[in-house]
């Protein structure tokens, strides 16, 4: 079901967004179909008033969802496993890709032993993505995949911050990427 937002990921933005589409497009319909439409100055001040209460709310939820994500979300989604130790320090990182084709991960920032350090990024989407580290002398990218695949890149890393991005073209310039601090 690729293309789909799954239910758990459903909150109130898109309640709002989508009570907002329907207000446009209602709004829209009966503009087209009656002249003089609103028909009175009360009529219009009630449409305009509608209106607004419904776009504050969706700029405000989807404000408030982003601000949520980037501080990790909630429940049990948002923890991040603890990473598997590999031989000689280092991990495997799990990493995956908006399910719903958006440009981002699902987390923002991973953490790692120094050493080998692999990360698998799971993309559901259609939309190709991959997974790269960059950093301290480190340039390493995983293989472009879509439905369902998995990129995967692995790099001996040393103590230090780097970057994990998607280095699809302008995926990373328009916020697919996080830190990945090595200790």
């Amino acid at each position: 079901m690729t293309g789909h937002l799954p239910i758990a990921e459903f909150n109130a933005f898109h309640v709002s967004g989508i009570l907002l589409a329907a207000w446009a497009v209602i709004v829209t319909a009966i503009g087209i179909t009656r002249p003089g439409f609103p028909g009175s100055a009360a009529a219009a001040r009630g449409t305009a008033a509608i209106s607004i209460v419904l776009v504050l709310a969706t700029i405000s939820l989807a404000i408030y969802e982003g601000t949520k994500e980037e501080e990790g979300g909630e429940g049990e989604a948002a923890a991040e496993p603890a990473p598997e130790p590999a031989a000689g320090g280092g991990a495997t990182l799990q990493l995956a890709a908006d399910p719903g084709g958006a440009l981002r991960f699902d987390k923002s920032s991973l953490t790692a032993d120094a050493g080998s350090v692999t990360i698998d990024m799971k993309n559901d989407s259609e939309i190709p993505h991959d997974v790269a580290i960059e950093g301290n002398g480190v340039d390493e990218k995983g293989k472009d995949v879509t439905g369902g695949g998995t990129s995967t890149v692995t790099a001996d890393l040393e103590p230090g911050q780097y970057t994990f991005y998607c280095a699809v073209p302008g995926h990373k310039q328009a916020g697919m990427e996080g830190t990945l601090t090595v200790r």
